[in-house]
């Protein structure tokens, strides 16, 4: 087995991974953990369109970290910039604790509700004393 490094694996399917890979020599077969999908991502930000990517669980129905790849299923490997390490890093971070989405920005504590309580008590008190 060859030391471990993170890269972006691109497979005959079509997909590409990002990983922390090592490659078995002796089976022929890379060893991945915890590998995420890449997809491509674009918004608009003040008027100019951004053109990027995003990382995704690969397997979701599965909670194993590890996978094994023959390598005659893999079109290419490189090794990975240090940007897209940390980014990987942040992208597990984030899967990890339940938050998916970057994009989707925190409400107020007061976003949605209609009233407060001390509101609610005196309604419901003065409804209660018209009965």
């Amino acid at each position: 087995m060859e030391e471990e490094f993170y890269a972006t694996v691109k497979l005959l399917s079509g997909e590409e991974l990002v990983s922390k890979v090592c490659y078995c020599s002796d089976e022929d077969v890379l060893i991945l953990e915890k590998p995420l999908l890449v997809e491509p991502a674009s918004h608009k930000k003040n008027g100019v369109e951004v053109n990027g990517f995003s990382l995704k669980e690969w397997i979701v129905a599965s909670f194993d970290q590890m996978f094994v790849i023959d390598k005659k299923n893999v079109l290419t490997v490189t090794e990975v910039e240090k940007k897209i390490i940390e980014f990987y890093e942040v992208s597990l971070q984030k899967i990890n604790n339940g938050n998916l989405t970057n994009s989707i920005e925190k409400l107020s504590r007061t976003s949605g509700y209609l009233g407060s309580v001390e509101k609610m008590k005196e309604s419901l008190e003065n409804i209660y004393k018209k009965s």
